[in-house]
């Protein structure tokens, strides 16, 4: 739990000033998580592959052309890597192997560069600090889940998926969120009507917890403990922003609705 919280403490400070020095800085902040991501993914899902150039240079493209032109820049780079996706595939020709590099590209494309798209859209909407707010909203889950899981115990959440996530403590975090949300409306960072900000916590509380499970499920049929061993004791990039891929997309919904 400590050494969990020194995390959050020396990154914290690194991660807003990359947030609010500007959409450059944005930009390169979640195109590192998207590359490094997308490769512990690829080494996850097949060891024997390592992360393509072109589905790197795809996930930078749908994130540059989301910072460019927002909304439609997030879709059109995302058909646009999916189309040349499929051109490669095409001029590699029979290999035995077309299918599951185009799920495989996919997947690593949807998974990491759309999804993080969705904060870069936020901040261009929103604003540096609604964002930061909302990954401080998150990281309030993952501790609150760690901790009262750790403390109380109890019954596996999902004892197949991941054996030490408790029922306790997918309660704490969901109150964790809770509480950080409406601390957060009450300051005045996220301005929206009381229906909204409970809409607001559950969103991230559920799907936070359903994205930490769905990295479980990865590494669970992997036969891996970790993501990648980038961050030591602690695993991977997608093992520090698992619970942040699929709340992008809900939590833009949610805040622009």
């Amino acid at each position: 739990m400590a050494s969990r919280l020194l995390i959050v403490v020396l990154g914290i400070p690194l991660v807003w000033l990359a947030l609010t020095a500007g959409e450059v800085s944005r930009f390169i902040l979640f195109g590192l998580v998207s590359v490094l991501g997308q490769a512990e993914l690829f080494r996850l899902l097949s060891p024997d592959q390592e992360l393509p150039r072109l589905e790197a240079a795809g996930g930078l493209a749908i994130l540059f052309a989301t910072s460019l032109a927002g909304e439609r820049g997030l879709l059109l780079g995302f058909a646009l890597a999916l189309v040349g996706l499929g051109c490669l595939i095409v001029l590699r020709g029979l290999d035995g192997r077309g299918y599951q590099r185009f799920a495989l590209g996919t997947v690593s494309l949807a998974y990491l560069p759309f999804c993080l798209g969705f904060f870069l859209l936020l901040a261009r909407s929103h604003g540096p600090t609604t964002l930061f707010a909302l990954l401080v909203t998150v990281w309030a889950l993952d501790i609150g889940a760690y901790a009262v899981g750790m403390s109380l115990r109890g019954p596996a959440l999902a004892p197949r998926i991941s054996p030490k996530k408790t029922v306790s403590g997918a309660v704490g975090g969901l109150a964790a969120t809770a509480a950080t949300v409406w601390g957060l409306g009450a300051a005045g960072v996220f301005v929206l009507p009381p229906w909204r900000l409970a809409a607001l916590a559950a969103g991230i509380g559920v799907i936070g917890q359903v994205a930490d499970l769905f990295e479980s499920v990865l590494k669970r049929e992997a036969r891996q403990k970790d993501s990648g061993s980038l961050l030591g004791a602690h695993g991977g990039i997608l093992d520090r922003v698992d619970s942040l891929l699929l709340v992008g997309p809900v939590a833009f919904l949610l805040l622009t609705l």
